[in-house]
């Protein structure tokens, strides 16, 4: 894998994102989010995983440089899965694994990384880190099924209706945020709590983790994010996502026609 790797201390399996400059996730690296919760799922002896990311950000979403070429060419999906079903295999990876999921937020988290943090069972985040379901900001839908097991109704409104980001302070005040440490303690904080959770009987924190994953089933979140995916299908259509996306990548202030 290029942009994801799985290490393996004890019965805990470290996951990193490394997609420079701000981890920003094209095709391969949703196909390998999925590829390395495979791996996970098909190696009995990891029992907890912490997934954590290099460089700037945490996760700046999906690769709009990708996006924006797909669209420019006008050209049909021609990967043996679709972009959007790929997208949905990789973030709902992380709310299948079999094994809890500890993630390490150092930084900005939005998009396709917010998911990936909200997906998870304990998120750790450092002062600085931000959340944000930012897609409506360049004409796309997302965000929000992944958040409503999360946070409140309200805060996952003003979320996806706005773009705007909550701090690390807001998203503990929520609840989604199990606890804000200094960046340089993440992973030992991580690795901390993923050692008391190796401390105990394996088979039944497998048990724990289907019995919580049956209060929000991932199958019916994924209802949910495929309703999502007919939105944005709808707004790719239109004038306005075709301006918000060229005004974000031009760094310029975009013009809405509402159609």
């Amino acid at each position: 894998m290029e942009y994801l790797s799985l290490k393996k201390e004890g019965h805990i399996g470290i996951i990193t994102l490394d997609r420079p400059p701000v981890n920003a996730l094209n095709y391969q690296a949703y196909s390998e989010i999925f590829e390395v919760f495979e791996l996970v799922a098909q190696d009995p002896e990891i029992w907890c995983v912490i997934f954590q990311a290099k460089n700037k950000l945490f996760c700046a979403g999906n690769d709009l440089n990708e996006l924006d070429e797909t669209a420019q060419s006008g050209a049909e999906d021609t990967h043996e899965i679709p972009y959007g079903d790929m997208v949905e295999k990789g973030l709902t990876s992380v709310i299948k694994c079999k094994v809890p999921v500890i993630t390490c937020v150092h930084s900005t988290a939005v998009g396709a990384g917010f998911c990936i943090a909200t997906y998870s069972d304990i998120v750790l985040a450092a002062p600085e880190a931000k959340f944000g379901i930012t897609e409506v900001t360049v004409g796309i839908i997302g965000g929000g099924p992944e958040a409503s097991h999360s946070l409140p109704p309200k805060v996952v409104r003003y979320m996806a209706l706005t773009g705007n980001l909550l701090t690390a302070q807001q998203a503990k005040d929520y609840n989604m945020v199990m606890d804000i440490v200094p960046q340089d303690q993440l992973l030992e904080t991580a690795m901390k709590l993923a050692k008391r959770i190796i401390s105990l009987p394996p088979f039944t924190v497998k048990c724990m983790k289907e019995s919580l994953n049956n209060i929000y089933p991932p199958a019916h979140i994924a209802d949910l994010v495929a309703f999502d995916g007919d939105k944005t299908m709808q707004s790719l259509e239109s004038e306005d996502y075709k301006e918000a996306l060229r005004a974000f990548l031009e760094k310029r202030p975009p013009v809405y026609h509402g159609r």
